[in-house]
């Protein structure tokens, strides 16, 4: 019988918060805890990266998100003598509450070694100009507000690890158009002469989208990268591998062929062009094992990707709500090893509001189904997390609201909808997560 190891699936923001949103303070620290008393081995949190509003179209991917500082640990540093507290509910509170505690800090802040060291990273320097000409922010506030961050996150994963908890960061695809990467690394995008995009990312019609989806962010140009020896690339990886202790690497497809759009047109008009392939990725592994690779091969993934994927023995990713097929009483992607399975994922329902929404012939050949496994519970959430955990994949994963049995008010984002409900949704407590927790432990 395969070991299998498991993870839970929190967003950063979405952790319980005084201030407004969930950040690296004594929250995070708590939910480490919590993990560790109940041998969970990691903590997915999804993308951390200094961005606006959409954390898969970064702005940077060396700057993190500054909402993340935690204002009591300035407080512990000596930095703030008082704060307020927001009142907490179920969703983020955007009000630039933390703002005026920031410059408070900045204020009493006396530069150090350490500081002075971190302030000559090129990277860090670039997105400071660039908020500086694009946001009307202080060039030396933000590298301070970005100082403050790197130091927290480090301590906060250097805790995780002594908990024998692993971080897993999510790399996105591609950064924003109006991004510090475009501006400063232009030559790597597919640009016109006027630096405007002429091509943008997206998908063609597939099983979720007959129409497909345009992602709006510009395309690479591969054939530039890999002449300057893919080191755009690679040291974007390299800084990651010292962030997290596995790295998700989002739409792996695009490595292999990925999909671009004429930006006036459909998105049934774009057309697949050569990702770097093995070039990049036999370079890539100097620098790491492909362990620490989680590549999300999700949707409509060809042979060729799949080969790739092999070639490299890479952990691939299932989800059980996509996978299983109801009607037939089979799950389609859980016989590999090699994986992670998930059984919901941030851009899908959660398993209560998935199953709410099954007509009463479905939900009945689906409870057949999970008494014929053994796995059937009066609560469907938990029914579906033993069904993960009967699958041969050596990895599973379930999202805090699937530990919780929240139904889809609690969903993390529903793509290709504008809403004020994305990358919104927060606990207040972890008291009934602490409960819910011992029954995913003790499979």
């Amino acid at each position: 019988m395969i070991t299998k190891e498991k993870g839970i699936l929190l967003p950063i923001f979405s952790l319980p918060s005084k201030y407004g949103i969930g950040d690296f303070g004594k929250e995070a620290y708590e939910f480490i805890d919590i993990l560790s008393e109940n041998h969970i081995e990691y903590w997915e949190i999804l993308p951390i990266n200094s961005t606006n509003d959409l954390p898969y179209s970064p702005l940077s991917y060396y700057a993190l998100e500054e909402d993340y500082i935690s204002i009591d640990k300035l407080k512990e540093d000596g930095l703030l003598v008082s704060v307020n507290r927001i009142k907490d509910s179920n969703f983020i509170t955007h009000s630039n509450f933390k703002e005026k505690y920031y410059k408070q800090a900045y204020k009493n802040f006396t530069p150090t070694p350490e500081f002075i060291e971190f302030s000559k990273d090129k990277n860090i320097i670039q997105y400071a100009k660039f908020m500086e000409e694009n946001y009307d922010q202080d060039k030396d506030y933000i590298i301070f507000l970005q100082y403050i961050l790197d130091k927290q996150w480090s301590e906060l994963k250097k805790y995780a690890n002594s908990k024998n908890v692993k971080i897993v960061g999510d790399m996105p695809i591609y950064p924003a158009f109006k991004s510090a990467e475009v501006k400063y690394n232009p030559k790597y995008y597919q640009l016109s002469s006027g630096g405007y995009m002429e091509y943008v990312s997206g998908t063609p019609p597939d099983q979720y989208n007959d129409k497909g989806q345009k992602w709006n962010n510009p395309v690479y140009d591969f054939k530039k990268i890999e002449k300057d020896e893919f080191e755009y690339l690679i040291n974007r990886f390299r800084s990651y591998l010292s962030r997290f202790d596995i790295i998700r690497v989002d739409h792996f497809k695009a490595f292999d062929e990925f999909y671009k759009i004429p930006i006036r047109e459909a998105a049934t008009s774009g057309v697949y062009e050569e990702g770097p392939k093995y070039a990049f990725f036999d370079k890539l592994l100097h620098y790491c094992s492909s362990s620490r690779l989680w590549i999300e091969d999700l949707g409509d993934i060809q042979k060729e990707t799949r080969k790739l994927r092999d070639h490299y023995n890479f952990t691939g990713q299932n989800i059980t709500l996509h996978s299983i097929d109801i009607r037939h009483r089979i799950d389609n992607g859980a016989s590999k090893n090699n994986i992670v399975n998930y059984l919901t994922n941030h851009d899908t329902e959660t398993i209560v509001g998935w199953y709410s929404n099954l007509s009463f012939f479905e939900r009945r050949a689906l409870r057949r189904m999970l008494i014929l496994e053994g796995c059937y519970k009066r609560k469907i959430n938990k029914a579906m997390i033993k069904h993960c955990m009967k699958s041969k994949a050596k990895i599973i994963v379930i999202s805090v609201q699937d530990i919780l049995g929240l139904d889809n008010t609690a969903r993390i984002n529903t793509p290709g909808i504008s809403s004020e409900y994305n990358w919104a949704w927060k606990l207040t407590s972890f008291d009934q997560f602490r409960k819910n927790i011992k029954y995913f432990a003790k499979l």
